[in-house]
């Protein structure tokens, strides 16, 4: 997977070039349903992107991302907000790792992120708490070949609030697979994180507004707690 090998305007479509809602606006396309802070239009999930224990090992400087990454989504499971973990895993022999795939030959070169292995599993800062389902992923996006996308319209979840790790990969992947796949999507920009801050920026700026909106968790959660 790439990110590991590397240490507002209404009206878009996906592909259109079209911009999308500007960064860091508050502004909503839906309003808010007085007495529960959530949009009025939409049922949301908070999904967390590879927040595990390998790949926060090959990050330097994520004290201070865990702590906010844990204390938003304690906040968010206060407010009832549905909580989704996305991890990346697989069986033994790494059956899933195709040899034409670059990203995929590495991992198995690593030996690293088997499922029984602990590089596999959800990091301490964002413990699974009871009822809240766990997607592993065997690609960068967490909507290729998993059955997240089976788990949100079962629950009736219109809008993903998507964060983790890393930017130009996995939250890359399953920002554009979530806008194709006709969810709302809001990128919760200092819940992800990026070996390349100046990428990091570009693609929140640049790329993600054309999909969906790109706020701050302070923000998010204004309107969905109060």
């Amino acid at each position: 997977m790439r990110q590991l090998l590397r240490k507002g305007h209404p009206g878009t479509g996906p592909g259109t070039g079209l911009p999308g809602q500007s960064r860091g606006s508050t502004a909503t396309a839906a309003a808010v349903q007085p007495g529960t802070g959530f949009r009025a239009t939409e049922k949301p999930a908070l999904i967390l992107l590879d927040v595990q224990n390998g790949v926060i090992d090959r990050l330097e400087n994520t004290d201070h991302y865990l702590q906010k990454v844990a204390s938003v989504t304690q906040a968010a499971r206060n407010a009832q907000v549905t909580i989704i973990h996305v991890v990346t895993g697989f069986r033994a022999g790494w059956p899933e790792c195709h040899p034409r795939n670059p990203s995929m030959s590495k991992v198995k070169e690593w030996g690293a992120f088997r499922n029984d292995h602990e590089s596999a599993q959800v990091h301490p800062a964002v413990s699974l708490c009871e009822g809240e389902p766990i997607v592993t992923k065997h690609r960068v996006s967490a909507f290729t070949s998993t059955d997240l996308d089976l788990i949100l319209r079962s629950m009736g979840i219109t809008e993903v609030i998507i964060t983790g790790l890393i930017t130009s990969g996995a939250v890359l992947s399953t920002v554009r697979s979530a806008a194709d796949l006709d969810y709302s999507v809001t990128v919760l920009e200092d819940l992800c994180m990026d070996h390349d801050s100046e990428l990091h920026s570009v693609l929140m700026d640049k790329i993600f507004t054309r999909q969906g909106r790109v706020i701050s968790s302070e923000e998010w959660l204004k309107e969905t707690c109060e």
